[in-house]
């Protein structure tokens, strides 16, 4: 059954080598929606997936509800698997679990979240000639269903707003950025790797921070952030939590080469 990404971005030329590179082998096809890039967005598609296709948004901004619509209306016309995930979003893992059914499926995808130590000893400047998961692997199982309510933000609770994602084989209603709060992962061997926080570095930052004009929601307020704010962040609450994860994901990682053939 076809597999098929969907995912928005703006200016992501920084972090798309890498997601492209893991995700071609992952999914047959990939639809960017795209809020109007001035950077080296497309031409970096079309150099490492040039059969993927490029859409320029019907959205002004990166209004949520919006967002939703728009790839809910994209889904729809879609066959077989379909997942929308944003650019620092990594699928990985057994997925053998997507099986050919005329039955609708919907499976709920848990994150793993990996940070920048910012020790060169523990995270090394980044490069494009080895995939992510070999330089940046100080992180945390960031399951929702632990998550204080109350106080989202506490100490050892790292960064709230990794809720699950879907994969699904069927149109569905998102809300809430596509996200599904409170819900159990299906699975512990097919996840996200979440790369939002594994460069603190100033090209880093630059891209952390670029949204903040593309966005006009009070409940956003976390990406209108300055470079300051997000290090303080970073700093608060994912390197306190963050360990060797090495161990932890090399099932997954075996997963992903034995169902990819590619160590990407």
């Amino acid at each position: 059954m076809k597999k098929t990404v969907v995912a928005q971005c703006y200016n992501e030329e920084f972090l798309l080598p890498w997601w492209l590179e893991h995700h071609k082998h992952v999914f047959d096809h990939g639809i960017i929606v795209d809020y109007h890039s001035t950077d080296r967005t497309h031409e970096i598609i079309k150099d490492i997936c040039p059969t993927w296709e490029i859409r320029t948004t019907r959205n002004a901004s990166f209004n949520g509800n919006d967002v939703d619509a728009e790839i809910m209306d994209i889904e729809k016309t879609l066959d077989g698997w379909r997942m929308a995930m944003n650019i620092t979003e990594f699928l990985y893992g057994n997925t053998d679990h997507l099986i050919d059914t005329s039955e609708p499926r919907q499976y709920m995808i848990t994150n793993y979240v990996f940070a920048d130590m910012e020790d060169p000893a523990k995270c090394p400047e980044l490069t494009y000639d080895r995939p992510l998961h070999e330089q940046r692997y100080w992180g945390y199982h960031d399951n929702d269903t632990n998550r204080d309510p109350v106080a989202p933000y506490a100490p050892g609770k790292g960064e709230w707003s990794r809720l699950n994602r879907s994969i699904h084989n069927h149109p569905i209603v998102y809300t809430g950025g596509r996200h599904f709060p409170k819900t159990d992962y299906s699975f512990d061997d097919l996840v996200l790797f979440y790369y939002g926080w594994a460069d603190m570095s100033e090209r880093g930052m630059a891209r952390k921070t670029q949204i903040a004009g593309k966005i006009n929601e009070p409940y956003s307020s976390i990406h209108k952030n300055s470079r300051e704010q997000f290090l303080l962040m970073h700093r608060a609450y994912q390197k306190p939590v963050s360990v060797d994860m090495r161990d932890a994901i090399a099932p997954i990682l075996e997963h992903n080469r034995r169902c990819t053939g590619q160590d990407w």
